[in-house]
């Protein structure tokens, strides 16, 4: 009987494996793979204008984030841009945000917020982010944080983006 029962699961292994094969993916077209996330971040004021700005640059692989952190006076921003390139060479892009607030310097209590988003993105394409969303101050004033979000593959080694 336990035989028999070895023999059962291994070939429901065996069967598992080979169903998984079947598909035309080869985890060799994406291993390797360098992908270049282009960042520009933005702080947009109460008339659209950009009150702040940094741009940034990171070579990564597929499904590992590139990782940003932006600290205000009570504000912390914690941006996670993971790219996921598909045997197709088409992105799925994941952003996630975690926002860390308080009411003053003074102030004990922290709210915490986070957002998600996922899309399929082609090589190249830009996108945009908003993990604070909109907010407003104490006069009624505008304020957002957009990252927008260009994801490239590049080459092995040189990390150079190919753009076409």
């Amino acid at each position: 009987m336990k035989h028999l029962l070895s023999g059962i699961s291994l070939l429901f292994f065996v069967t598992f494996c080979i169903a998984a094969q079947s598909d035309d993916f080869d985890i060799k077209d994406i291993e390797g793979k360098k992908l270049s996330v282009n960042l520009n971040t933005r702080l947009l004021g109460t008339e659209n204008e950009t009150v702040w700005h940094m741009e940034s640059t990171n070579l990564t692989i597929s499904g590992e984030a590139v990782k940003v952190k932006l600290k205000g006076e009570n504000l912390v921003l914690i941006a996670n841009i993971t790219p996921y390139l598909n045997p197709d060479n088409t992105i799925f892009l994941v952003a996630k945000g975690e926002i860390f607030l308080s009411d003053s310097d003074d102030s004990e209590e922290v709210k915490y917020y986070t957002t998600l988003q996922s899309l399929p993105v082609e090589d190249g394409e830009k996108v945009i982010f908003f993990p604070l969303g909109m907010a407003y101050d104490s006069n009624s004033n505008f304020y957002s944080i957009e990252m927008e979000i260009q994801v490239l593959s590049a080459e092995y080694g040189d990390g150079q983006a190919n753009k076409e």
